[in-house]
């Protein structure tokens, strides 16, 4: 017997639709999704280099904070994917609730990996960036390139009146923000 009388009735057609979920629990709405029978979801997530009070760190998120995508007949699974858990809601305007099957399959097609890594903004050249280890802690210089030699990059200092070039561990430094 099925817990849910839908169950056992031919299926609707399936569509996608954008689901809004909790903050900072796309990924587990998600996976809660994908173990019922019937729902495909798609959660697509970025690293990247974000600012802490110890330095920079690599962090995951979800690319579009507050939502996923779910694909699933909205006539035999609404009630069990509205009322899982870390979903808030279904996004649509009206009657209109699915998202294009296209605009889900582009997307998949742009991003290759379930992970998207980002680059490290502040050892691209021209960066703006701050030093906060070292002898030169607190300067800040602009990444003249990066250095074939493991994890460093050049930077242009101002020092004492001159302008000089040194060598850093790009874990050592951070973008330069323009708010401080």
């Amino acid at each position: 017997m099925h817990p849910y009388p839908n169950d056992s009735t031919p299926e609707a057609p399936r569509d996608w639709f954008c689901l809004r979920t909790q903050t900072k629990r796309e990924h587990i709405a998600a996976a809660i999704l994908s173990n019922i029978d019937s729902v495909e979801t798609f959660c697509p997530r970025i690293s990247q280099i974000k600012k802490t009070r110890t330095g920079k760190k690599r962090f995951v998120e979800a690319m579009f904070p507050g939502y996923i995508f779910a694909r699933f007949s909205l006539q035999d699974h609404y009630r069990r994917v509205i009322h899982s858990q870390g979903v808030s809601g279904i996004v649509g305007r009206g009657d209109q609730k699915a998202v294009p099957e296209k605009l889900i399959s582009d997307l998949r097609a742009s991003l290759p990996d379930a992970i998207m890594e980002a680059p490290d903004l502040s050892i691209e050249p021209g960066a703006q960036v701050e030093l906060v280890s070292g002898s030169l802690k607190g300067l800040n210089g602009k990444v003249l390139a990066q250095l074939p030699s493991g994890n460093r990059i050049q930077i242009l200092l101002e020092f004492l009146g001159q302008e000089i070039t040194v060598a850093a561990n790009a874990d050592d430094v951070l973008l330069a923000s323009e708010d401080e």
